[in-house]
């Protein structure tokens, strides 16, 4: 009786007739951006000098039909007057310009534009020196966000702040004001990038969908401080759930966010996030807490990250990675992501790490915290405590490279035999490389000493000792070629592997943290069919393989690849971990395949064949369509014959992905929804399906309604979205924008 595992993957997004009519903002999810995290920090940029008087450094120049004015104290100006200084440029029908003030009074037709930034009206005042004045019915376009708004009058209270009287602002395109953002009074601050609104009301499509007393909002993309969008969502196992997230921006290289989360079913759970970033240190820490009315326990989860470098001593780092949650099914019962609910292990775990020249050394004490799914348990993996791993990096002396690696490690695991594990791997490599051709010959000795703690074993003590050799070579031949009526270069590239490993007895030692490596085209160019020290594979085999290359002579991008390869076994196979032996004279053959088919269409596959009892063992197939950003279509299908694991309308997108077991009979995840592009706001609503165990399933749907550059209001599919489908953008992605919407393009007069 055969088993077999196939899984067939489906991933869509289809953009239908989308009108772009504005420029979007960029996308930020409702979590604040991550922190970079950089070795060193980048200083903030000095602060710009404030305007003063006129000078060889900070000229004033003035153009005009009509020029008039006194020495050294006043100039007019009229008709076409242009006013340009390093800050600013001023254009107007009539200029008034008092050189000992510094003031500027303009009328007619009035544009001063600053950056990114303009303002435009009948008649404006102000002075240069301290940004003092006046604008009546000004309109203005913030080039940050390419918002626009206008108002009664403006005033300049100082530099770079400002306040509006009966203000409206969207980031609607100008002639589209399907929302916009009103107040009887608001205040701008350009240097923060902020602007509050007293008595704000949000109007959409003419009817108001929120008001509030005191609203903040951004004048860019940058962080700030405040409450985020709120995120409303519902799912089978939790109930009616609604997330306030406060956000507090502490500084540039370290901030903090607090979330309450209310569930109908469960109840109230508190989150918090922190994160620092500093010149040798960085991190993050996560806590969460959940009473929970279902299970009637108390619940949470913990995460800490961090890493250092210890300026005492160049090349001396250390890090902290710890993982903890309450029970068993936190993340099932807590989490929308297919990612975090097939977690079974969570590390705990600290160490050191020393780099000097070729040589580098990693020490650490690494545990487990495994989490047990009832209808599929699993083995807990062993602890190392601790681990001490030595590494050379290939040195050269006389047309040799000398390498080696060293590692003791102490497991234990209260279930299975517990022991030290010593590992010594000294290698010596000969390598020889021509234009066309490449040999490389390697041979290393691989030490082994346990010492075994369980005293029902007939030995405790045991030593391995085995040599390893190997020879690598390969040719690579070049021609013009002609495909499909378009010219390329190809490549033929024949290569052997040629490996020798003698037997050594090695059932009586423990699997501590060995695996069967998957058969692959790079598993056909190792020595050791294993990962991991407790089993060194014999080997008496040869790996014939050839790769043919097609790639653009203009530019010698890959535009297709094809590769063919078999291992070769001279003698029957003797050690094992958890497989038969094999017996068989030749492995299977295995094909593959991938290239750009056309601009938008790719597609790769990989197809391997067991030609001793002639079945397919493994097909993965893979297509994509991607005419354009934010346009995407991927289809894939997997076959597996050993089983492995069971667990419309204009401006309208339709996104969708299928994940589906035919083993199991069952949807693994299943992500449908659409999204609506409205130009300067968007809707989106999306269900979810998420096996979370291998008996229960969460449900989920997600509705979200954006105004571009202003907020997110109700929950937020877009993280699900960019992990469900490859390729995914919101229809308000920087990278949809159509040429000729930069800042630049607003001003063609200047």
């Amino acid at each position: 009786m055969e088993c077999r595992a196939s899984t067939v993957g489906l991933s869509l997004l289809l953009l239908q007739s989308v009108v772009y009519a504005q420029t979007p903002s960029p996308d930020t999810s409702d979590t604040p951006p991550r922190l970079k995290l950089a070795p060193v920090l980048v200083p903030p940029p000095p602060k710009a000098l404030k305007p003063g008087p006129a000078s060889d450094r900070d000229a004033v120049y003035l153009r005009a039909d009509l020029l008039e004015g006194e020495s050294e104290k006043w100039v007019q100006s009229s008709g076409k007057v242009e006013l340009r200084t390093r800050r600013e440029t001023v254009l107007a029908d009539w200029l008034h310009y008092d050189l000992v003030t510094e003031e500027v009074w303009a009328k007619g037709n009035v544009l001063m534009r600053r950056g990114a930034d303009w303002i435009s009206g009948p008649e404006a005042k102000f002075k240069r020196g301290d940004e003092t004045g006046f604008f009546h019915q000004p309109e203005f376009h913030i080039g940050d966000n390419a918002s626009r708004g206008d108002a009664k009058d403006l005033l300049f209270v100082g530099e770079n702040r400002y306040e509006l009287k009966d203000f409206r602002y969207t980031t609607c395109v100008a002639g589209n004001d399907d929302w916009y953002l009103t107040s009887r009074e608001v205040d701008l601050d350009r240097s923060r990038l902020v602007g509050t609104a007293r008595n704000a009301s949000i109007i959409f499509k003419g009817v108001s969908i929120l008001y509030s007393p005191y609203l903040d909002f951004p004048l860019s993309n940058e962080r700030k401080s405040g409450f985020l969008t709120p995120v409303f969502g519902s799912t089978s196992s939790r109930g009616i759930e609604m997330s306030i997230p406060y956000y507090l921006n502490l500084a540039p290289n370290y901030d903090a966010t607090l979330t309450p989360r209310v569930m109908t079913r469960r109840g109230l759970q508190i989150n918090g996030q922190a994160r620092y970033l500093f010149p040798d240190m960085a991190g993050e820490a996560d806590a969460e807490v959940l009473p929970d009315r279902i299970t009637g326990t108390n619940r949470y989860g913990l995460s800490w990250k961090h890493n250092q470098n210890f300026g005492f001593l160049p090349g001396l780092a250390g890090y902290v990675n710890i993982q903890k949650v309450s029970d068993d099914a936190y993340f099932t019962d807590l989490s929308d992501r297919l990612v975090v609910t097939s977690q079974s292990t969570l590390p705990r775990e600290g160490g050191f790490v020393y780099n000097r020249g070729p040589f580098s050394l990693l020490t650490r004490i690494q545990r487990f915290q495994t989490l047990q799914d009832p209808a599929n348990p699993i083995t807990p993996p062993y602890f190392r405590e601790p681990q001490l791993l030595m590494t050379m990096s290939p040195v050269e002396w006389k047309g040799l490279d000398f390498q080696a690696s060293g590692e003791f490690v102490r497991f234990h695991q209260s279930a299975l035999v517990n022991g030290d594990r010593t590992v010594l791997y000294p290698s010596v490599t000969w390598a020889q490389r021509g234009n066309a051709w490449f040999v490389n010959a390697r041979t290393g000795l691989h030490m082994t000493h346990y010492d075994l703690d369980n005293a029902t074993l007939s030995e405790s003590h045991l030593n391995r000792v085995v040599p390893i050799s190997s020879v690598d070579g390969g040719l690579v031949f070049e021609r013009d070629a002609n495909l499909f009526g378009k010219a390329f270069t190809q490549t033929l590239e024949p290569r052997a592997y040629y490996v020798y490993i003698p037997y050594r007895r090695q059932d009586q030692i423990p699997a501590f943290d060995t695996a069967i490596d998957e058969f692959n085209f790079s598993q056909l160019f190792t020595e050791n069919r294993y990962l991991g020290s407790d089993r060194i594979g014999d080997a008496n085999q040869l790996t014939l393989a050839a790769v043919t290359r097609f790639s653009d002579p203009q530019t010698g991008e890959e535009r297709m690849r094809f590769a063919i390869g078999q291992r070769y076994y001279f003698q029957d196979q003797r050690v094992t971990l958890t497989e038969a032996p094999r017996t068989a004279n030749t492995s299977d053959l295995l094909l593959s395949g991938e290239g750009r088919l056309s601009d938008a269409w790719s597609a790769a596959g990989t197809f391997e064949y067991n030609l001793n009892h002639p079945q397919t063992e493994r097909l993965d197939l893979g297509v994509r369509w991607q005419p354009g950003p934010g346009r995407v279509l991927n289809a894939s299908y997997r076959y597996i014959r050993q089983q492995v694991d069971r667990p419309f309308l204009e401006g309208w997108s339709v996104i969708g992905r299928w994940n589906y077991s035919l083993v199991d009979g069952k949807t693994l995840e299943g992500v449908a929804g659409l999204e609506y592009n409205g130009g300067c706001w968007a809707f989106r609503i999306v269900g979810q399906r998420l096996t979370t165990t291998t008996q229960l399933a969460s449900k989920s749907v997600f509705v979200q309604f954006e105004l571009n550059g202003l907020a997110r209001l109700g929950t937020n599919p877009i993280d699900v979205l960019k992990r469900s489908v490859p390729g995914y953008m919101t229809v308000t992605d920087p990278a949809l924008r159509p040429a000729g919407t930069t800042a630049s393009d607003y001003f063609p007069e200047f």
